[in-house]
């Protein structure tokens, strides 16, 4: 028995070896078919990165070519933006870039400095302006030769870092005193600028000769530096003229370079360079916090978008679509053929309520405006008397339909010379849009509102008179004091409303107010629009409604000296321009609340009758008397003509409507200048408000609503 035993469990003993070898075969086949569909995918990842549509060989005049076919995108357009007229304000503008293609670039020194050479020379014949390189070396001519100079400073932090880095590469980075030209040294030694005979041993470099006159030399050795340090590959052409003229452009395709594109590119031109620039906004790549909402919209990541302004609120509309184009080249990079796939489609234009040329006059207006105050201030050597006047906004508005016709804010800047970091570091805050983001205290042109609704609410009529007393003593513990009263000690005694807004009576509004009540004026206010938004495309301020519902909302109480403060345009009231200019809109136009806009309409680029209106949407309206709006419009040109607006507007050609505001700022400055004004008086085309921070009087601040009129109307 003990044989069979034996013989079975060799038996066995075969059998699992036969299985384990037939086991491990299995493995072995699995694994190599495993790794040959890894190595396949691997090879196609590869064959797709190097040449994306793939390549093949053609017969061309009796020989094989090899063929490169790879598809490009066809950058769209985008759409222009123009004036109310038509005029462009920004557009686009073709020019050609010329780059260096990574793919194409000779690998080998020698050719790659004679390509460069070559490229330098022919834009020194054309004119040519070549890309200034990252490496921090200038050059000064003197005395008949170029001397170098090192310059670390000069470059960012970024180009800095790269510098630093190069230097411990060529060996310098431990060097005690490191000169320019130690450096270049380096950069000729490095790629091969030197001419080096075969079989001799190296000399000082003093002692060398270069290949090429030493500033030609030295420009070769600044670009190959740049390609060296910066991501100079297939996906990222290096830059070597942004704005190249025809006549370099064809030269150096006759003599077909390898490694040279001429890129089309579109950049955006603005027509008005330091004009309209808080309106018009600018475009530049997404925007990190933008990554997200762009991509979901289809955007590619190099894309140019709307930053700010009309540029980034109209971006649906201005954005073109892109097309695709397959291009075939041969080894040397050599275009074969061309064919477009999609066609791309040209951004739609954007026309916009303003008249760039009452817009140019604004702003310069407004900026010789503010200079005349500060300049008169400074001359009288009085206190608060507008030394300190520096900024301000100016807005005019056609009041028929809420169109915006011209918008300006001081200071300013210009949108081709943009540079964020100097910009934004301004402590003038020439970014910060006053017209639209500024909210100051109307002063006395809220009178006109307050005058309103007293009328409407019946407690006046045009007839009905007040015995101002000069200080307002209804209460015991708070009794303001007419301006009159403080500057002269007397009162503008038994006065109706038009006077009462002629001579800006704070005592009348003080007791219209008080009779009033907060509730009804604010109600009043609300519905003309203080305390929001006009509903402008750009960013603006709600502005703040002096009212009970705001001191609840900060935890502070409202006294009745809240509604007094609050019926002469001062207290927590703070609107902005753009606001004021909307809330008197509505009172003079009759009761219709527009909602302010800067686009008149979108049309299809080119369209010779393009289909758009001035008519915004309408916000509201409120029940003005036929007589509460004549007694207005009367007490504004008596304004005008006899008041505190006469220095201004007394004798001009154009029956004029107006309201001046003086407004306590409260840290020891002179106060804030506001002027409203429209004209004609019975039909008003144009309405204007100027605000001047520490503008000192609201008379002063006339002068550039004037200045805006003269260029409307005709004046001189």
């Amino acid at each position: 028995m003990p044989g069979p035993r034996n013989g079975g469990a060799r038996a066995n003993t075969a059998a699992r070896t036969r299985t384990r070898k037939e086991g491990a075969l299995r493995y072995a086949v699995f694994a190599l078919l495993f790794f040959a569909v890894l190595g396949f995918y691997a090879v196609r990842i590869a064959v797709l990165q190097l040449a994306p549509d793939g390549s093949s060989t053609v017969i061309i005049d009796g020989q094989a070519v090899a063929v490169t076919r790879r598809t490009v995108t066809i950058k769209a357009r985008r759409g222009s933006i123009l004036d109310r007229n038509g005029t462009p304000l920004v557009q686009d503008v073709l020019r050609y870039r010329m780059e260096l293609d990574a793919s194409y670039f000779p690998r080998e020194d020698a050719a790659a400095n004679a390509l460069l050479y070559t490229l330098l020379t022919l834009s020194d014949e054309t004119g040519g302006q070549i890309r200034q390189t990252s490496l921090p070396i200038t050059a000064g001519f003197a005395d008949g030769r170029y001397l170098y100079f090192l310059k670390p400073e000069t470059v960012s932090s970024a180009a800095r870092a790269r510098f630093d880095a190069f230097l411990d590469t060529v060996g310098l980075g431990e060097a005690p005193e490191l000169t320019a030209d130690a450096v270049l040294d380096a950069l000729y030694a490095r790629y091969h600028l030197y001419d080096e005979p075969e079989n001799e041993l190296p000399m000082p470099w003093e002692e060398r000769e270069l290949l090429y006159d030493p500033h030609m030399a030295y420009r070769i050795a600044c670009i190959r530096y740049d390609l060296e340090t910066l991501a100079f590959d297939r996906a990222n052409p290096y830059l070597l003229c942004a704005d190249t003229d025809v006549s370099l452009i064809t030269p150096v395709r006759e003599q077909k370079l390898r490694g040279v594109l001429f890129c089309a590119q579109t950049e955006r031109e603005y027509c008005y360079p330091g004009y309209a620039s808080h309106i018009l906004g600018r475009t530049g790549k997404i925007q990190a916090e933008d990554v997200e909402y762009y991509t979901a919209l289809g955007y590619p990541l190099d894309a140019i978008v709307g930053i700010d302004g009309i540029e980034g609120a109209m971006e649906e509309a201005l954005r073109g679509i892109d097309g695709k184009m397959r291009v075939e080249e041969d080894a040397n990079g050599n275009i074969l053929s061309q064919t477009v796939l999609t066609e791309p489609v040209h951004g739609k234009d954007v026309y916009l309520t303003v008249d760039i040329g009452l817009q140019i006059r604004a702003e310069d207006a407004l900026a010789e405006n503010i200079a005349y105050i500060a300049e008169s201030a400074q001359s009288s050597g009085e206190p608060q008397s507008g030394e300190d006047a520096n900024a301000g906004a100016l807005v005019v508005v056609d009041p028929n339909n809420g169109a915006v016709l011209a918008s300006a804010s001081y200071p300013t800047y210009d949108l081709t010379q943009f540079d964020y970091t100097v910009l934004s570091g301004d402590p003038m805050l020439p970014l910060y849009n006053r017209a639209l983001l500024g909210t100051y205290a109307p002063g006395s042109v809220f009178k006109i509102g307050v005058a309103a609704a007293a009328m409407e609410h019946g407690l006046i009529d045009a007839q009905a008179k007040i015995d101002t007393q000069g200080i307002y003593t209804y209460y015991d513990d708070y009794q303001p004091r007419c301006w009159l009263f403080t500057r002269t000690g007397q009162s503008h005694g038994l006065i109706n409303v038009v006077e009462a807004l002629r001579d800006s009576c704070n005592y009348f509004f003080f007791d219209v107010g008080r009779q009033l009540g907060i509730s009804r004026l604010s109600a009043f206010m609300e519905a003309l629009g203080l305390g929001e938004k006009t509903g402008l495309e750009l960013p603006e301020a709600a502005g703040i409604l002096s009212s009970p519902a705001y001191t609840d909302s900060k935890g502070l109480p409202w006294v009745g000296a809240d509604t007094l403060q609050a019926s002469i345009g001062q207290g927590y009231n703070a609107y902005t321009p753009m606001q004021i200019a909307a809330y008197l809109t509505t009172l003079v136009n009759g009761g219709t609340r527009w909602e302010s806009h800067f686009v008149r309409g979108v049309a299809e680029h080119g369209a010779k009758i393009p289909l758009f209106s001035d008519v915004g949407a309408v916000k509201g309206r409120i029940s003005l008397s036929e007589q509460t709006q004549k007694t207005l419009l009367e007490a504004m040109r008596e304004v005008a003509e006899n008041g505190s607006a006469a220095r201004i507007f007394r004798g001009y050609d154009v029956p004029v409507g107006a309201k001046t505001g003086t407004a306590e700022v409260g840290d020891g400055g002179s106060p804030n200048a506001v002027f409203a004004g429209f004209a004609p008086l019975d039909a008003p085309e144009l309405l204007a408000v100027s605000v001047i921070e520490n503008g000192a009087s609201g008379t002063s601040a006339g002068l550039c609503v004037r200045d805006v009129f003269d260029a409307w109307f005709g004046g001189e």
